[in-house]
């Protein structure tokens, strides 16, 4: 039996490959930015870090989103 082809309409163009695996990247940058100036602001006194944690959990949820995105950009 030969195997069945795609249907026509499933296939994405390469360029929207590329572009959303682009902006997913740049949608980790904050992610990144804010695990350093954690790691900055938890290695001296904490009594600061406590106002910037919503900050960080903001940051972190715009990176996932940008994890998501790169694996949907490879699937």
């Amino acid at each position: 039996m030969p195997p069945v082809p795609p249907p026509p309409g499933d296939k994405r163009p390469v360029i929207l490959s590329i572009l959303m695996f682009l902006f997913g990247l740049v949608l980790l940058l904050p992610g990144v930015c804010a695990v350093i100036f954690a790691g900055v602001a938890f290695s001296g006194s904490s009594s600061g870090a406590d106002q910037f944690l919503l900050l960080w959990l903001i940051c972190m949820a715009i990176s996932a989103g940008g994890i998501a995105l790169i694996v949907k950009a490879f699937r």
